[in-house]
């Protein structure tokens, strides 16, 4: 029986993620904020493919939720840390709270979801862990310092636990998505969306389900390998090597 948990799983890449490893789990634990015609509807079609879904609601910042999350769970096989939003503003008129905000959703929420994980992962001797990060995480972006410093957090933060926990049998890897199209994205408008296709050398962003499947391979055991490494999705925005 194959457990996964993934956090902001309502829409975009969470909810593709879902969907795939839906193909080989059993039990699902799906988070998000709050409980949606789109989360729930998630969870129905997870459940017509035998999938049994637990849902943990809650914002992932709040160690609250967490435990609710993992309350209860006697194992755990992959964990995706997913959780996450956008917002535009220049340094000039970023306030505190804003910040603050950005940062302990990405990195409090990855932070919090990993500890639990490794502990059962650890006790297990396997698992795998895959934060989704950014390429803005690697190059930063103008009017986005918030979002780029919480993705490099997690980046940093997948690297340290995968040399922490690589002697007990537990993987961690990130997948660092370029612009993505999904509804945070979408919401910014047709505009915004041709400009930031041109930042990239395929002229175009990526979609969820390209998104969800680099990160089904670093959970899987053609990955068995790949631990620390930060896999780019980003249609040659960040060229590693």
């Amino acid at each position: 029986m194959k457990t996964y948990l993934v956090t902001g799983a309502a829409q975009g890449i969470g909810r593709a993620v879902a969907h795939a490893l839906g193909e080989q789990g059993s039990l699902a634990v799906l988070n998000d904020l709050q409980e949606s015609p789109a989360l729930l509807a998630l969870a129905d079609e997870l459940k017509g493919r035998g999938v049994e879904v637990r849902l943990a609601l809650g914002d992932v910042s709040d160690p609250a939720t967490a435990e609710r999350a993992f309350a209860g769970l006697q194992r755990l096989d992959v964990l995706v840390n997913n959780a996450g939003f956008l917002q535009e503003a220049p340094l000039s008129e970023l306030s505190f709270e804003a910040w603050d905000r950005m940062i302990r959703v990405h990195l409090y929420g990855a932070f919090l979801f990993c500890k639990p994980a490794a502990a059962l992962m650890t006790g297990q001797g396997s698992g795998a862990i895959v934060n989704i990060a950014s390429d803005l995480g690697q190059l930063g972006c103008a009017n986005l310092c918030h979002y780029s410093a919480a993705k490099g957090g997690i980046i940093a933060l997948t690297k340290s636990l995968a040399r922490e926990l690589a002697g007990q049998g537990v993987r961690v890897n990130a997948v660092a998505p370029g612009g993505t199209l999904t509804p945070m994205v979408e919401r910014l408008g047709e505009a915004y969306i041709r400009e930031e296709a041109l930042r990239y050398p395929m002229l175009r962003l990526g979609t969820a389900q390209e998104i969800a499947a680099a990160v089904i391979f670093l959970a899987s055991e053609q990955a068995s390998f790949m631990t620390g490494q930060v896999l780019g999705v980003n249609g040659g925005g960040v060229m590693n090597g």
